[in-house]
C-alpha cells in the first residue's frame, strides 16, 4: 500500500499539481467573491480537488499500470484503497485551503458570518467526496471513458444546483449550493451521510475491481 500511495503521489506532484494550482487560485477568488455571500468559487475548487482520484486512474491506464498491476504482490483491496486514501487526502486539503480563504475572507467582509463558514465547509467537504464516491465504483465496473460521461454530468449537475440559487435571492447571487439556513444539526447529517456513501463507494469499488467492459 505504501508503495502504491508514492507512486500516486509522484504523479501527481509531476504530473497533476496543476489541478493543486488551480483549486489554490479558486479559493483565492473565492476570498473576493463571498463578500456578499456567493460561495460559488470555494466550494467549486473544492469538488476540483475530488477529481484527483480519478485523474491518477487516467494516468494508470494511459500507462498500462492497470495491466502491470497484476503482476505485483498488491490485492485488489490495495489498489482501490490507495485511490480512495487520495481522495481522503484531497479532502484534507480541499477543507484546510476553504478554512485560510473563509478566515482570510472574515476579516474583510461582514457577510462571512459563523453559519456561512460552517454551511461552506460542509458543502466542500460534501462536494469533494461526491467526485470518487460516484465516478470510482463506475470506473472499475464499465472502464475509463464510460465513466469521464457520467464525470460531464456531475459537472452540469453541481453548477446547476449551484446556480439555482440566484432566483432564490432577493440579490440575485447564487450563495450556496444548500438552501439557506439550514441547522447545524442537519449540516451534520450531511456530513455524515457524505462520509458513509464514500465507505459505501469504496467497498463496491472493491466488488467491482476487475469487471470493467472491454
Amino acid at each position: 500500500m505504501k508503495g502504491l500511495l508514492l507512486k500516486d503521489a509522484y504523479q501527481i506532484w509531476h504530473y497533476a499539481k496543476g489541478v493543486i494550482v488551480a483549486t489554490v487560485v479558486m479559493m483565492g477568488a473565492g476570498v473576493v467573491t463571498i463578500m456578499n455571500g456567493a460561495n460559488f468559487f470555494i466550494v467549486y475548487a473544492g469538488f476540483m480537488m475530488g477529481m484527483m482520484p480519478m485523474t491518477l486512474l487516467a494516468y494508470d491506464q494511459a500507462s498500462k499500470f492497470s495491466e502491470y498491476s497484476a503482476a505485483l504482490p498488491v490485492t485488489k483491496e490495495q489498489l482501490v484503497g490507495s485511490k480512495y486514501i487520495v481522495g481522503l487526502c484531497g479532502l484534507v486539503l480541499a477543507e484546510l485551503f476553504a478554512a485560510a480563504a473563509l478566515g482570510v475572507a472574515s476579516l474583510h467582509w461582514t457577510a462571512v458570518d459563523h453559519a456561512l463558514v460552517v454551511s461552506t465547509l460542509v458543502q466542500v467537504g460534501m462536494t469533494t467526496l461526491l467526485n470518487s464516491a460516484v465516478l470510482l465504483p463506475l470506473n472499475y465496473r464499465f472502464g475509463y471513458e464510460k465513466a469521464k460521461y457520467a464525470f460531464y454530468l456531475m459537472v452540469g449537475l453541481v453548477a446547476a444546483l449551484m446556480g439555482f440559487g440566484v432566483s432564490a435571492n432577493e440579490d440575485g447571487l447564487a450563495r450556496n449550493l444548500l438552501p439557506q439556513g439550514v441547522p447545524p444539526l442537519a449540516l451534520l447529517g450531511i456530513a455524515v451521510a457524505a462520509l458513509a456513501l464514500y465507505a459505501l463507494s469504496w467497498r463496491l469499488s472493491v466488488a467491482w475491481y476487475g469487471k470493467a467492459e472491454q
